[in-house]
């Protein structure tokens, strides 16, 4: 795995180490209960990996607590989960998830200084300048370019966090990703030019 951030061209987004990364105790650690439904555990089980990184930005990469919402979250899914399209899981789940983690928030009434909130004048320059120019080591350096990288990226589907977390971060190839999916190179193409413009996006409209 690349050891420095990567950086993208002037038609993309942009990652670094750390930023999308699970750790070694991620999702697949994470133990869900009884199966209610084995669809609906197959659409959770897909969606968990980029869940896991929203909730892991989100509570200050503390990997005990995103285990314990990661664990309420499947328990809500459980519940209420079959009642929602496949379509709209994800959008849905999300939506849990920061239910989930307000709550506990206000529970303790000790949220960290450290988490990383959305600034929104940041995040357009950044969305704006990746249009046209890549980011260098001094950008990619600062916290509060990593914060809104972070997370504009966890807003995206999981499958798009994960083939930028494959080819950005990991280091694979198109052809690779190609052979890895089943896909033509070309479609993988259009699939990261496609991620990269919602990275653009979410940036221009984080909240």
């Amino acid at each position: 795995m690349n050891s420095s951030l990567a950086m993208i061209t002037r038609d993309s987004g942009v990652v670094g180490e750390g930023l999308l990364e699970p750790t070694v105790d991620g999702p697949a650690q994470v133990k869900r209960p009884a199966t209610p439904s084995n669809d609906l555990a197959a659409v959770y089980d897909r969606l968990a990996s980029g869940m896991y990184r929203f909730v892991m930005v989100r509570v200050g990469r503390d990997e005990h607590l995103a285990k314990d919402i990661m664990q309420q979250l499947w328990a809500a899914a459980a519940r209420n989960g079959r009642s929602v399209p496949e379509a709209e899981m994800e959008f849905w789940l999300r939506g849990v998830a920061r239910n989930l983690i307000n709550t506990h928030w206000r529970r303790v009434s000790n949220r960290p200084l450290h988490l990383p909130v959305p600034d929104q004048g940041l995040a357009g320059e950044l969305a704006d300048r990746l249009c046209n120019e890549r980011l260098g080591p001094n950008d990619l350096s600062r916290r509060e370019v990593q914060d809104q990288l972070a997370l504009a990226i966890t807003q995206l589907t999981s499958d798009d966090q994960d083939l930028i977390h494959a080819h950005y971060v990991e280091g694979q190839t198109q052809v690779q990703i190609a052979e890895r999916d089943g896909l033509s190179v070309r479609a993988v193409e259009g699939r990261l030019y496609r991620a990269r413009a919602a990275l653009r996006e979410q940036l221009r409209h984080l909240t």
